[in-house]
């Protein structure tokens, strides 16, 4: 198990305080001088003169205490400062102009240079969803400190939700530039747990991502789960504990299966392969360990079960969405029942059908080009 150095400890503690602070925002009412802005604006299709110093006032009212030393006053500025932009119906026309206006306030914090400051800066961008927020979160995820680094990734998170839910104020690049700055801390074999689950947490929002408004970003989420969870479910051996990996393999799996059965968007090929490559993997875990008799009794088995069954789920939509960009009949595609057969005990039918399966010489590992010994070995 990897073990913090001392000042990493220090460093990261001081963050965890931070992020605290930073997440325990309620809704609450304003004092006068930052009264909240007119729905009208919030709302509006194209911001006009007097909306923009409506917004440029607002900011200002707040900007003080945001900068200031009070950690009461910062929370409070910074709940203040990020409500309008979690409002309902607030339109990407506002967000953009709020960004705008915003961008001296979030570039001072970024100066600052302190945990505090950074993290305040990436609370306000994550929910903007812009293009320099989708910077500045980039930039976070290149830091060196752990905290920072998990907060940069959950606010990655934030600024998926935001797209989804008020529409993209940002391009499909700016979204493929966040995921891929995931994906690289996220392969990182040294990679913390909690950073590792923050990441699967954020690729699974940006999977569901709109083809239509975000082009392959969520195709590229898909793969980059893959990335991360399959490396590690294969280098498990049949010995170690598969606990952590199994329960990341569960969102991943999950994740990409709803995206890829999303009859409203579209996964590229990459994608599809890279979702059949998980699914196996999932699978493996649980063929190698009955291979090697180092598998848990049925009685305790709850995680190996849903796992498996996430992984073969995932295969069976991935393979009946590979049929359709093929071109190809889908009728032979069956679900199979390799979870079942765990539940139940009946380990020689699992072992039997699931080497058929994903064995060397089966159609997943010939039809996907995929090494013999991926999935058996």
């Amino acid at each position: 198990m990897i073990r913090f150095q001392l000042s990493k400890v220090i460093n990261f503690s001081k963050s965890i305080i931070c992020i605290g602070a930073l997440s325990l925002l309620t809704p609450t009412v304003f004092a006068q001088s930052g009264s909240d802005l007119p729905r009208s604006t919030v709302e509006a299709i194209s911001i006009n003169g007097a909306q923009r110093t409506q917004i440029e006032s607002f900011i200002e009212a707040w900007t003080a205490r945001a900068k200031g030393d009070n950690p009461a006053d910062t929370r409070k500025a910074l709940e203040a400062l990020t409500k309008p932009l979690q409002e309902r119906g607030v339109s990407v026309a506002f967000r953009q102009a709020y960004a705008t206006a915003i961008s001296p306030l979030m570039n001072s914090l970024d100066a600052d240079d302190s945990i505090g400051s950074s993290l305040s800066s990436l609370r306000i961008a994550g929910d903007l969803g812009t293009p320099t927020a989708a910077t500045r979160i980039k930039s976070g995820l290149d830091s060196d400190d752990l905290g920072v680094l998990i907060f940069a990734t959950s606010r990655a998170g934030q600024l998926f939700s935001t797209t989804k839910r008020h529409g993209p104020a940002m391009t499909p690049n700016d979204a493929i530039g966040v995921i891929n700055a995931i994906r690289t801390r996220g392969i990182d074999s040294a990679a913390e747990p909690e950073l590792i689950r923050a990441s699967i947490r954020a690729l699974s929002i940006a999977a569901s991502l709109p083809s239509s408004d975000m082009g392959d970003a969520r195709s590229l989420a898909i793969v980059a789960l893959s990335d991360i969870v399959g490396p590690r479910l294969r280098s498990l051996s049949i010995s170690d504990d598969p606990s952590f990996e199994l329960s990341l393999s569960i969102d991943a799996s999950a994740a990409s299966t709803a995206s890829i059965s999303d009859i409203s968007s579209q996964t590229t090929p990459e994608a599809v392969k890279a979702a059949v490559g998980l699914g196996g993997d999932v699978i493996s875990i649980s063929l190698r360990r009955v291979l090697g008799k180092t598998i848990e009794p049925t009685s305790e088995r709850d995680l190996t079960i849903r796992a498996t069954r996430a992984g073969e789920t995932l295969l069976y939509f991935a393979l009946q969405k590979h049929a359709e960009l093929s071109n190809a009949a889908n009728g032979n595609i069956r679900q199979t029942n390799f979870a079942d057969q765990l539940e139940s005990g009946d380990d020689k039918a699992f072992r039997n059908a699931a080497s058929l399966f994903l064995g060397p010489g089966s159609f997943v590992v010939t039809e996907f080009d995929f090494a013999d010994e991926r999935f058996l070995r």
